[in-house]
């Protein structure tokens, strides 16, 4: 098995990660002085891996990670969170359970054995207990720990607790956020438009953190990165980053490839690396476009042919489809996640699945 400096499917490490010095300081400056932030950004720019880096950084605070991506109710949501207390710790195993049974008064905490790593963890039980249960005791528990040491707690996906509707979660995130007392909230999220609307006017969130969007990496930084492993040219990488349009996971796939390929970096070389990864996900692609309906197939290849302009007469003629017929379709392919929107343009979130959709006749 190959090692690779090229972090496209995992968090990269200290060693690996790169390109984000400016906004590493800025999320220190943010909780230094306990504030929250909203981070956002399109998918595959790397925003989980800046903040895991960040954290693992911070060794005078407290560090809390939940990823609410799969929830698919409120239970699960404050389970999350609960996982994520459980796991703030590492040390001894004895230690940690006394500590967290300590800080919660109904949720239980058992050791448990992951039967992939055989690493030793903790889990917290909650099957017996309500939601508002559980949410007090996550609360009361962080409230004790803040007295300890200054907290940061992130919370992934986190636009997805506007999918819950049987309770409005961001005001209750409300209540208890802003009586806080050194504690700080990193929000991070990819559906800049759903994500935003939580915090906007009049929202239960509204002014509760400051918005900062992720931009890609600078081609200069992915240069001065990738050129300690590859023989490779600034006019290579700016073509890598033109076809993988800055998308983080797309371009560090590409550089993965030359690298453990060891072929010398051409533009022959990186198309043909490209035309790798589009290979390599074709079945799936393929399989996913086929369970859309024809009218959505249309909308699809639209979005990833034009992006903006998509409603004007030429392109509805060009692709012989009605304005109000396309509408639908672009909604249902948004529900779907399959397309996104930024301002009047609609684009593919996937870059692979936007080159894939392009070559489409």
């Amino acid at each position: 098995m190959i090692d690779t400096p090229f972090k496209y499917d995992s968090i990269a490490d200290r060693e690996h990660f790169f390109g984000r010095t400016e906004e590493l300081e800025h999320l220190g400056n943010i909780v230094k002085h306990a504030n929250n932030l909203l981070l956002y950004s399109k998918r595959r720019m790397g925003k989980t891996t800046l903040v895991e880096n960040f954290l693992d950084r911070q060794k005078e605070y407290i560090c809390l990670y939940a990823d609410i991506f799969d929830i698919a109710s409120k239970e699960d949501f404050a389970q999350e969170l609960l996982k994520a207390l459980s796991n703030y710790e590492k040390g001894d195993l004895k230690s940690i359970v006394k500590k967290l049974t300590s800080l919660l008064k109904r949720v239980r905490i058992e050791p448990t054995i992951d039967p992939n790593t055989l690493e030793y963890s903790v889990k917290p039980v909650v099957a017996t207990l309500r939601f508002e249960e559980m949410m007090e005791d996550f609360f009361g528990a962080i409230e004790k720990l803040s007295k300890e040491k200054p907290m940061i707690i992130a919370i992934d996906e986190f636009q997805q607790i506007a999918t819950i509707k049987d309770v409005k979660l961001d005001a209750m995130l409300r209540k208890h956020i802003q009586h806080r007392k050194r504690i700080s909230y990193l929000f991070l999220g990819s559906k800049r438009h759903l994500l935003t609307s939580l915090f906007s006017y009049k929202a239960p969130l509204y002014d509760l953190a400051v918005h900062f969007e992720l931009k890609p990496l600078k081609p200069t930084a992915i240069y001065d990165y990738a050129r300690r492993y590859l023989d490779i040219t600034k006019e290579d990488i700016d073509y890598i980053y033109e076809i993988g349009d800055g998308e983080t996971k797309m371009i560090l796939h590409t550089l993965h490839l030359l690298y453990i390929q060891n072929k010398h970096v051409t533009k022959e070389t990186i198309d043909e690396a490209v035309q790798e990864i589009l290979h390599a996900k074709d079945a799936t692609l393929r399989m996913l476009f086929d369970t859309l309906s024809n009218n959505q197939k249309i909308a699809l290849k639209i979005v990833g042919k034009h992006k903006s302009g998509i409603f004007s007469t030429e392109v509805l003629n060009a692709f012989r489809i009605k304005k109000q017929t396309l509408k639908s379709a672009i909604d249902a392919l948004m529900k779907k996640e399959l397309i996104d929107k930024e301002g009047s343009d609609y684009f593919i979130p996937d870059r692979a699945f936007e080159l894939w959709v392009k070559s489409l006749d």
